[in-house]
């Protein structure tokens, strides 16, 4: 969720305040500490705490005017701006208008100091090659601050987030806002980055955490110089991975870049795995309810790196150039102004440069794979039928839905093709993006899914030797990696009957009107949507055959409150 993705939820206005009532009752009400804006159908008491953040509001107002140079007299609001997954944000307006955004991760965003590091980095390496980001006016990457946490202020930039306009604007604006949209990835994915791995001022590394220089900065010592770190991606600090002793970067070749997730995961099977169910409840009647064991996965990964060798892209090779994406390129992220201009992109923590090769690919709001007039990249219709408005509400609807989505992913891919050819050339060759698909599926956190993994590495071995122009493995094109026909045909069978029942997992998400973590905007759709998940659940049961599918139900219903060790 980005910054902007949800309205204000509350002010505490100081011109409202009695005479006489000190600044410091501004953190008198806990809404500022606790999340305010929305209800979840299940685990909400684990999400609340998530989201949980105690600071200092006295010292944080006095931070940013301090940082922006403005007497304290001359602020006139402090309030909730957004909460996403990661970071609650807060809006200090001063009395002419002019507005800073304080973004504060709550306690299990990891990893905290680099993540804020990162971010500040990244940003001021965005400014300087001309991509539209908001400005930081200061920072702190250590909670013993007088605040009380690490935080991020922000200019707030004009405009308003695509996605309130995404669904309602016209076809004209649309291929304008792809325009604009692509015209910025030409930018900062061509930004010159020596290595993959995430950005930071050299000062905010620690000393044990080597950093290589970005090109084009006079004194590579100085601290204020930027350079490639470690990783700040999520996945590589979630749970006890932060405690291992692991190449999270940077990495100066692309083999060593795609060998690292895999090293990772394999540490953390050995010493921390143990056996457990699947992490998607629906899928458990799969696999009988059984536990799953952590040596399989290692096996798996050791799978993987017998391969990865003969998948390594030459350094000169565009596709192994580093390069920069944003994390969560959604219409959240995006803001725009009432002429349809973008005005910024926010929200760029947890940013790496990765391979071209691996981060390669059409956003996923902006693709419609899977569509057979999408898939050969025609150019679709943009005039509805005359009988149009013969069609009842619902097929309009889907009618247009689709309409929208043909002409997006076109648009995108046609503006990459001519502006980025080499991403072009990425996400279109299906050696490179299966490459992707096992990068990803490797450096997944391992919570009890191996079947993933094993589907990709088939894959990988039916395409083998999984050849690049220029890049193509070298030596023997045998496959060093076999599974036995039994072995494939098993794995391709879950997979189909997966896929099955996670569709009907996100449409019956969408009839309750939840996200997968069970969020709803308010008391009144928590109760309409915890009727609708009963009425399903009671409407299953009824139907069910066997014992298996009542225990799926009664034991693993994926709405109902659950342990998620």
């Amino acid at each position: 969720m980005g910054l902007y993705s949800t309205p204000f939820v509350r002010a505490y206005n100081k011109a409202g305040k009695t005479p006489g009532r000190s600044m410091s009752s501004w953190s008198s009400s806990r809404d500022l500490f606790e999340y305010t804006s929305g209800r979840f159908l299940f685990n909400e008491e684990l999400r609340l705490a998530e989201r949980r953040i105690q600071f200092d509001v006295d010292a944080l107002v006095n931070v940013v005017c301090r940082s922006t140079n403005r007497p304290v007299r001359d602020l006139s609001s402090v309030s909730k701006l957004a909460e996403g997954g990661f970071n609650r944000v807060l809006q200090a307006t001063f009395k002419d208008g002019y507005t800073v955004l304080v973004r504060i991760p709550y306690k299990v965003t990891v990893p905290k100091r680099l993540a804020v590091a990162s971010e500040v980095a990244t940003l001021d390496v965005l400014r300087r090659n001309g991509v539209p980001v908001p400005k930081v006016v200061g920072y702190s990457v250590d909670q013993t601050n007088s605040v009380g946490a690490e935080y991020i202020l922000l200019e707030k930039l004009e405009g308003q987030p695509l996605s309130q306009v995404w669904f309602t604007m016209d076809n004209k604006a649309r291929v304008k806002i792809m325009k604009q949209i692509v015209a910025a990835e030409n930018k900062f994915m061509h930004i010159p980055i020596p290595a993959s791995g995430s950005l930071y001022y050299r000062r905010d590394l620690e000393q044990t955490q080597f950093g290589i220089t970005l090109p084009g900065q006079s004194d590579v010592s100085a601290p204020d110089q930027i350079v490639v770190g470690p990783t700040a991606q999520h996945a590589w600090w979630y749970e006890e991975r932060k405690a291992l002793e692991v190449d999270r970067g940077p990495w100066d070749s692309y083999l060593a870049c795609f060998e690292a997730p895999a090293r990772r995961e394999m540490e953390y099977c050995r010493r921390f795995g143990k056996p457990r169910l699947h992490v998607e409840r629906c899928l458990r009647e799969l696999y009988d309810f059984q536990e799953m064991s952590p040596t399989l996965h290692v096996d798996l990964l050791s799978d993987y790196l017998k391969l990865a060798p003969y998948l390594n892209i030459p350094s000169e090779h565009p596709l192994a150039r580093p390069t920069l994406r944003h994390p969560d390129f959604s219409p959240n992220n995006i803001m725009v102004d009432s002429s349809n201009n973008m005005t910024g992109i926010i929200d760029w923590q947890h940013a790496v440069a990765l391979p071209l090769c691996l981060c390669a690919g059409i956003p996923r709001y902006f693709q419609n794979w899977g569509d057979p007039v999408s898939e050969v990249l025609a150019k679709p219709e943009t005039k509805l039928p005359d009988n149009f408005r013969e069609l009842n509400q619902d097929e309009q609807t889907i009618m247009q839905e689709t309409m929208r989505r043909r002409l997006v992913h076109f648009y995108y891919a046609a503006l990459t093709m001519n502006q980025i050819p080499h991403h072009f050339d990425a996400l279109r060759d299906e050696n490179s993006m299966l490459r992707a698909k096992l990068f990803n599926r490797a450096g997944t956190p391992w919570e009890g899914d191996s079947q993933s993994l094993m589907y990709w590495m088939i894959q990988a071995c039916n395409k083998w030797p999984m050849s690049i122009d220029k890049g193509g493995p070298p030596g023997s094109t045998k496959c060093p990696v076999e599974y036995s026909e039994q072995e494939v045909l098993h794995c391709t069978g879950l997979h189909d009957q997966e896929q099955e029942k996670l569709q009907i997992l996100t449409e019956m998400r969408d009839v309750i009107g939840i996200d997968s973590l069970g969020w709803v905007p308010d008391d009144e759709h928590l109760e309409q949507s915890r009727a609708m998940a009963q009425n399903i659940k009671a409407g299953l049961l009824e139907q069910s055959e066997s014992d298996t599918e009542r225990t799926a139900l009664l034991e693993h219903f994926s709405f109902d409150d659950h342990d998620e060790a």
